[in-house]
């Protein structure tokens, strides 16, 4: 099972769309795919048709008291399970510094889900802390939705400074162009000529677009709706360059 985590230290840098059209396009692709939604808000979930919380517990899944496949729902495209977000989520931090084995508990947790998926996409809350290092031990790739900003770009820097601190180098950190409006001068100049930090992006952006934002009304991926859009096409671009 290949795990891949959206991941940002800001919120509104398009990591949740990102995560549900991935998935979708991974699912699409023939892979049986599980998104497993780690944000306490739950948009990644409620994109996919879920509007029941699980109520799962941090503690008992953490501990071991619960078992967190029970949790597992599928969805109305083929090949394309959730995991569902909640509100108990917000005490991930406080369970992992708990654990005997921290540093492990996302990798534990994750493992038996390659018994039924080929693919697991991680939809993660912003923000550093234990989840955070926990995610980028655990995940064979992890993609970082930039705004081509310097505010943006800062954030990502803190992202490479803390796995160069947490010593988490088996990960793949992998940045790309998201929200992109090149109608703004800077976000043009910044994508025809990258800086140092994004050389490795991958070429496909993510440009600010309307069919992203209808997401929500359709409350499914863009391909789902709006198959020949640009933002649809865009995305299975980028799915073909980090698979």
């Amino acid at each position: 099972m290949k795990t891949y985590a959206i991941y940002s230290l800001k919120g509104g840098v398009g990591k949740t769309a990102a995560a549900v059209n991935l998935a979708y396009e991974a699912a699409a692709a023939g892979k049986h795919v599980l998104l497993w939604d780690l944000d306490p808000q739950g948009a990644a979930s409620w994109y996919l048709g879920v509007d029941s919380s699980p109520e799962m517990s941090a503690k008992r899944i953490v501990s071991g008291k619960e078992a967190l496949g029970r949790h597992v729902q599928a969805t109305e495209h083929d090949r394309l399970s959730v995991l569902p977000g909640d509100r108990g989520y917000r005490d991930w931090d406080a369970q992992i510094h708990a654990a005997k084995q921290p540093r492990k508990v996302l990798e534990s947790l994750i493992e038996p889900f390659s018994e039924s998926y080929s693919v697991l996409v991680l939809d993660c809350p912003p923000g550093i802390g234990a989840l955070a290092t926990s995610v980028l031990r655990a995940a064979d790739r992890v993609l970082v939705p930039t705004v081509p900003t310097p505010l943006s770009l800062r954030a990502l820097d803190e992202v490479l400074e803390h796995v160069d601190d947490k010593k988490v180098g088996k990960t793949r950190v992998t940045p790309f162009f998201s929200m992109a409006d090149r109608r703004r001068k800077m976000h043009r100049e910044m994508i025809e000529s990258p800086p140092d930090i994004m050389k490795k992006a991958p070429k496909t952006f993510i440009d600010y677009s309307t069919h992203v934002e209808q997401m929500g009304a359709h409350r499914a991926p863009v391909r789902a709706f709006a198959p020949r859009s640009r933002a649809a096409a865009q995305y299975k671009a980028l799915y073909k360059e980090i698979r």
